[in-house]
């Protein structure tokens, strides 16, 4: 038998014991027991980590890599000999380990990564999809003025050159030339460029080019709101 420490849905780490291939954490309430599944969480023993199942305590991927993160989309963020990649339920490398970086998370249609110390995007079979030329690329969010949060947004947010630029949900370019993060109000976005503004939609659609002075891009979503 050995300690290990469990880390539960929000991060928080929980103290167990490894015997065999099964592991006892010292509070399973403190688990927080989900729906996800498969429901794996990240296990951590002597500076090695795993991945166990969240509803019978199983060792599902040995210890054997030198981080695991939570396992979302089918995948978890793992670093293994320094490199970093996505690992399957099965431990098995969904995203190769030669990264120098990956996102925390994983996103449904791709993987962010970073290579020769820039951002990019690619997909399951590891073929770009957005070149490696960005400072940082956010998950499919914005943040929305109604409760001052990330919520989701069917694009993608990245930064270059101290600029935003938004992509649609193709990783096509809408704008690249924004001054702020996009700002989410209802199912649209309000996009800035010094003290210009333009409208996009929250399932990535450029309504209007960024042109428009704040009160008639607010109005414009207003009214745009009132026709749905």
């Amino acid at each position: 038998m050995k300690k290990c420490s469990i880390y539960n849905v929000f991060g928080k780490k929980v103290e167990g014991v490894l015997s065999g291939n099964r592991i006892y954490p010292s509070s399973e309430d403190e688990l927080f027991y989900d729906l996800l599944e498969p429901f794996l969480l990240p296990v951590e023993s002597g500076g090695k980590w795993g991945l166990m199942d969240g509803h019978s305590g199983a060792l599902r991927v040995s210890l054997r890599f030198d981080f695991i993160g939570l396992f979302v989309y089918g995948a978890c963020h793992a670093v293994k000999d320094g490199l970093h990649g996505y690992l399957g339920a099965r431990g098995e490398a969904v995203l190769p380990f030669e990264y120098e970086d990956v996102g925390d998370e994983s996103s449904p249609d791709g993987y962010f990564a970073v290579k020769r110390g820039k951002w990019g995007v690619v997909n399951k079979n590891n073929v770009p999809v957005v070149p490696f030329v960005y400072d940082r690329i956010f998950l499919d969010s914005c943040v929305d003025r109604n409760i001052g949060w990330l919520t989701p947004y069917s694009g993608v947010t990245a930064i270059k050159d101290d600029r935003y630029v938004l992509l649609d949900s193709s990783y096509q370019v809408l704008t690249d030339n924004l001054t702020a993060y996009p700002r989410g109000y209802e199912d649209y976005l309000l996009l800035q460029n010094g003290r210009k503004f333009g409208v996009a939609c929250r399932d990535g659609r450029l309504i209007t080019d960024v042109t428009l002075l704040k009160r008639e891009a607010m109005n414009l979503i207003k009214k745009l709101g009132r026709a749905c």
